[in-house]
């Protein structure tokens, strides 16, 4: 029996941290779990994303919890991880020989009901070849590792308790306790096969075939490839925009229908510095990139109903923010913790201080993501038109003010292009838009604000000397946000100041392997950025557009080597090791991949019927608008 992407099982950690790259992801649309290579479950949030994680090892390897099934004899061992087909089902196995010694599936069980919660972890152990030894240690820490737990025996398994949590453990074999932990070793005869669940907010813990694991384990996967079958994709890439589908669904919060931007915090950008952010939120202006991509390919249902699931929100703060709680389960507010942070990377940090800044990008953001579920031929009623409307007047009041740009900035404000450009963006779209839908508006006094800011960033935002936009007004630098203008029909893709400006983006901020830096200019960090995954799909979107299109197939595919074994992303790639870095899985770097993957798809299919001839760049800007 052969096998491909095997990976050492003592090249699985690094200084004593698993490698972000060398986890699976398990979700059920309420939460999610990694799970090392090495069994170990080293991050959980239960019941929901935005808890206080129950295992959070990847984050401090003393006060975190975890859950951990590994051999215990793991000379000359390979690990091997792949879901189960079209699902978030993850199968982790342990190789010797070429022959695999066990077997781990793990899953979170998962409905169609979005009012059924199952906060629960089941793990199924089998050994096949020949018997095994195996490890299982079992710790739960709360709030962050500040409360102790104590730990109950039961007769069918163990329960960690403080005053108000609980977490149990249900197993056919008895573990010693140390302190604040259980452990043993377990002798596995050849061929057997066992469940292990753990359970969020119990106090019973039953006979471990009371938790129906495997009539769950079926329910699951039934599950994960219906959803995949509602999928009208069959394009190229297939399996790559799958997964991608299918990460992307498991970071959905079921009963509000809102997104987690990652499932995990502190993740660091860069290794042993002080970029550690708190993705458990929404982010406003990933809204766009969600109703697009997922309508790209079938998920009309999720796309309309993340919009108006958020419009809802909005409507009742009565305020635009930057970044929402997927429910009201949390605040906000930014708290550093006494942690020691993945791979000594401080601070680790809760909560979210970007909520606080004022990004203008964000009100454009939403106004774009408007304009996307009107193409997708998603309702847009009267309601949310005066939102639009409501919105363009904030936005016709605050254009001109400085602001935090798209990256976040903890700096002064400054007037950003990109900010500036997206603020355009919003008049624009609604103009268009609304005629099209028949709504009445003031379209010319809109005409008029679009017109002025767009003169405003060619007036300011142009330097003719670089011949580039810049990063902001009165900058010489360049930034990477810059390549969304080819994709929003500013200027005409082969006007000299847009193919100027993807050029001096490729020339000072392209490091190697198409992978790009977000900017040059100081940000406060002593930590170096590393590069931004989600800019190298924008690039290729935009050598789509300037109708570098065998160049964009050549990118795209060298993009997707970067994912890891199981086709997952994070953020960033460190530029000296390109491992995986920054919080993980990432949302909005997988839809990166389907954006792209569509677009080309469609763009190679048109230029193939055409027997090699050159493509049509006026369909190609065409296309371009539902960027």
């Amino acid at each position: 029996m052969g096998f491909r992407g095997l990976t050492p099982y003592d090249e699985i950690d690094v200084d004593g941290f698993t490698k972000i790259g060398n986890h699976g992801m398990i979700a059920n649309n309420r939460s999610a779990a990694l799970v090392s290579m090495n069994g170990t479950i080293d991050w959980a949030c239960l019941p929901n994303f935005n808890s206080p994680p129950v295992f959070f090892s990847i984050l401090d390897r003393k006060k975190g919890g975890y859950f951990r099934i590994t051999p215990l004899d793991t000379s000359n061992l390979y690990v091997h991880q792949s879901y189960k087909d079209f699902t978030n089902v993850l199968i982790t196995e342990f190789v010797r020989n070429n022959k695999v010694i066990l077997r781990i599936t793990d899953f979170m069980p998962t409905s169609e009901y979005s009012t059924i919660s199952f906060p629960e972890i089941h793990r199924l152990v089998e050994t096949l070849s020949e018997e095994v030894d195996v490890e299982v240690s079992f710790k739960v820490a709360f709030d962050y590792g500040r409360k102790s737990a104590r730990i109950e025996e039961r007769k069918h398994g163990y329960v960690f308790k403080d005053t108000r949590e609980s977490v149990g453990l249900a197993l056919p074999f008895k573990l010693e306790r140390f302190n604040d932990r259980l452990s043993g070793t377990l002798h596995l005869p050849r061929r057997s096969a066992n469940w292990f669940v753990a359970l969020h907010g119990v106090d019973h813990i039953g006979k471990i075939s009371d938790y129906k694991s495997y009539e769950r384990l079926e329910e699951t996967v039934n599950y994960w490839q219906k959803w995949c079958n509602q999928s009208t994709y069959n394009g190229l890439y297939h399996g790559d925009v799958i997964r991608s589908a299918l990460t992307l669904k498991g970071l959905f919060y079921e009963p509000t229908g809102l997104m987690v931007a990652a499932p995990t915090t502190s993740l660091p950008e860069c290794v042993g510095g002080e970029r550690n952010w708190d993705y458990r939120y929404t982010w406003i202006r990933d809204t766009a990139y969600v109703i697009e991509a997922l309508a790209m390919i079938g998920y009309k249902r999720e796309a309309t109903k993340f919009l108006y699931d958020l419009m809802h929100i909005i409507e009742r703060e009565g305020r635009i923010r930057t970044i929402y709680s997927i429910n009201e389960d949390s605040n906000l507010n930014e708290e550093e913790l006494d942690l020691e942070g993945y791979r000594f990377s401080r601070p680790v940090r809760i909560g979210n201080k970007a909520s606080e800044q004022l990004q203008l990008d964000e009100y454009g953001s939403i106004i774009n993501a408007v304009y996307h579920l009107h193409k997708i031929g998603g309702l847009i009623n009267s309601y949310l038109w005066d939102f639009v409307g409501e919105t363009l007047d904030k936005i016709s009041k605050i254009w001109r003010n400085p602001d935090s740009s798209i990256w976040e900035f903890r700096t002064e404000p400054k007037h950003y292009v990109y900010s500036k450009l997206m603020c355009w963006v919003a008049f624009t779209r609604a103009i268009e838009m609304g005629r099209e839908e028949g709504f009445s508006g003031p379209y010319r006094k809109w005409k008029a604000t679009a017109d002025e800011i767009k003169e405003d960033i060619l007036r300011n935002g142009y330097d003719p000397e670089l011949n580039s936009f810049t990063q902001y007004y009165g900058s010489k630098s360049v930034d990477a946000a810059l390549l969304r203008i080819p994709m929003v029909g500013f200027l005409p893709p082969d006007d000299p100041r847009i193919t100027g400006t993807v050029e001096r983006i490729e020339k000072e901020l392209m490091v190697r392997n198409f992978l790009f830096k977000r900017y040059t200019e100081d940000d406060g960090f002593a930590c170096p950025d590393n590069p931004f995954l989600l800019l190298s799909f924008w690039y290729v979107e935009d050598l789509i557009i300037l109708n570098r299109v065998e160049e964009a197939k050549e990118v795209f595919e060298s993009l997707l080597d970067k994912a890891n074994v199981l086709g997952l992303f994070s953020e960033e790639v460190d530029l000296n090791t390109g491992e995986l870095i920054g919080n993980f899985p990432q949302a909005i770097t997988h839809l990166g991949v389907i954006r792209v993957a569509t677009k080309l798809n469609e763009v190679l299919k048109r230029k193939n019927g055409k027997s090699g001839n050159s493509i049509d760049t006026r369909k190609i800007i065409d296309f371009s608008r539902y960027y």
